[in-house]
This record gives structure tokens, C-alpha cells and sequence, in this order.
């Protein structure tokens, strides 16, 4: 099989799997790397990007950097996170086979690149937003992702002129949409199992918010090899496109 995880665990993930009514999946940055994008939080990836625009990820993913400095705002976000290709991986084909088994009750996405083209799934929670929509602030008018990419410095609203388009993703220092983060919670915690797939850049740890009281099997992926305590039955460091496909 190729796998590091212990024959035994594989086998017991398999059974509960195949025994669950209902599967929730959480997609966070490892399906991201997994599917050719990068982890913008690794310490490489914060260096290289803090020598080249002065500012790191974190500094420039903000509300606050985009208010004020909206220029290299757009910099930043048309040439690292819209240059970005993420695709699908054997991990997507599995969750399809268990949509198809009526399995998955939900797909969470907590990375703001979406889901890749060509996958459907029933049921996708964009928690964070997603690149693809984006609205001027003042008359609401919406672009494609076009648009954005094809605009020479700061995308402007050719309703408005002088006003930037806003990305319809979540900057970090703002809420979580209360609907959106109820949705997701209410599905997480009516799942038998939960498979969460790599970190959240915005550590909201919804996964953990599941009543206590309830059985469920929570299995957390990672490559990380030194973790924090972490509320999971499981963590797995195999890749998931090696991994999922093997239970499903």
C-alpha cells in the first residue's frame, strides 16, 4: 500500500468509514499543497514573501493592510495567491466515491481557492470565501476572476472607476460568517466520522466543535511531525491522496 500509518489503524478507519451513515470532510491546507498550491505559513514561504514585498502573509492577508495599503495589497494577492494552480487529486476521486455512496454529507472549505473544476459535490461550505467572487464595495456590481487577474495595478470598478474590487474572501481580522461558521458546525457535529484535511490559517478549530457526549471518529492529516494536543482520534501523516483513496 505504501503507507506509513500502521496496517491496523488503516483497517480500523476503513471499518468505521464503511459503517458510517454520514461523512464530513474539512479541506484545509494540506489538500491546497497537495493539489499544487503552497502554504503561505510555512517559515520558508513567510521569508521568502516578507523579502520580496516587505510584509508578511499574515501582515498583508488583512483587512487592515488592505484599507491602507491597497496597492501592494493587490501586488501581493494577483502574483501569490491568483497565480496559484490548485488541482484535483486521488483524494477528491475518493470523496466523489463516497458522495456517490451517499456518504458525504458535506464538504467544509476553509482555503479560499475552492473547490478544483470539474469536482461537484452536493453539499460545499465556503467558509472563507472563495477567489472566484469578487463585488465592488460601493454598487455592489460583482467580477469574475478574470478580471482581477487581467487588471494593470489595483482592480478598479469600471461601474464605479475610482473604487478597488473586493475579493469575496474572509481577510484575516474578520468574523467568520455566523451562518456560514452555524451551517458548518451543525453538519460537523451530525457526522460519525470527520476527516480534517490539514490546518486552518485561520485557526478556528471548527472541527472541534462537536457535542463531547457524541460518538464520533475524528481523523486529523498532517505532515507536521510535532503537534500541540490536538482533540482527534487520529493524525495522519501519510499524504491524503495516498491515504484516503486506501479507505474508501
Amino acid at each position: 500500500m505504501g503507507l506509513e500509518t500502521d496496517e491496523k489503524v488503516v483497517n480500523y478507519i476503513r471499518k468505521m468509514v464503511a459503517q458510517a451513515r454520514s461523512v464530513v470532510a474539512v479541506l484545509g491546507i494540506e489538500m491546497l499543497v497537495e493539489g499544487g498550491g503552497y502554504d503561505l505559513d510555512t517559515n520558508e514561504e513567510t521569508y521568502r514573501v516578507e523579502e520580496l514585498y516587505g510584509y508578511t502573509p499574515e501582515d498583508m492577508l488583512s483587512t487592515s493592510f488592505f484599507n491602507a495599503k491597497v496597492e501592494r495589497f493587490f501586488r501581493f494577492y494577483k502574483n501569490e495567491i491568483l497565480t496559484m494552480e490548485v488541482n484535483a487529486t486521488p483524494a477528491y476521486d475518493a470523496l466523489l466515491k463516497l458522495q456517490a455512496q451517499g456518504k458525504l454529507s458535506a464538504v467544509i472549505c476553509q482555503n479560499f481557492h475552492g473547490i478544483p473544476h470539474g469536482i461537484r459535490f452536493h453539499k460545499t461550505i465556503e467558509l472563507n470565501g472563495n477567489i472566484n467572487s469578487n463585488k465592488c464595495p460601493h454598487c455592489n456590481k460583482l467580477f469574475d476572476l478574470n478580471y482581477m487577474k487581467n487588471a494593470a495595478g489595483i482592480p478598479l470598478c469600471d461601474n464605479c472607476k475610482k473604487t478597488a474590487v473586493r475579493p469575496n474572501i474572509r481577510l484575516l481580522g474578520e468574523r467568520v460568517n455566523a451562518k456560514l461558521m452555524t451551517e458548518a458546525a451543525n453538519v460537523c457535529e451530525a457526522a460519525d466520522v470527520l476527516l480534517i484535511m490539514g490546518k486552518d490559517m485561520y485557526n478556528d478549530r471548527l472541527e472541534y466543535n462537536t457535542d463531547p457526549s457524541r460518538s464520533q471518529l475524528k481523523i486529523l492529516f498532517s505532515r507536521e511531525q510535532q503537534l500541540s494536543e490536538r482533540k482527534v482520534d487520529f493524525v495522519i501523516h501519510d499524504e491524503i491522496q495516498l491515504f484516503l483513496p486506501a479507505i474508501v
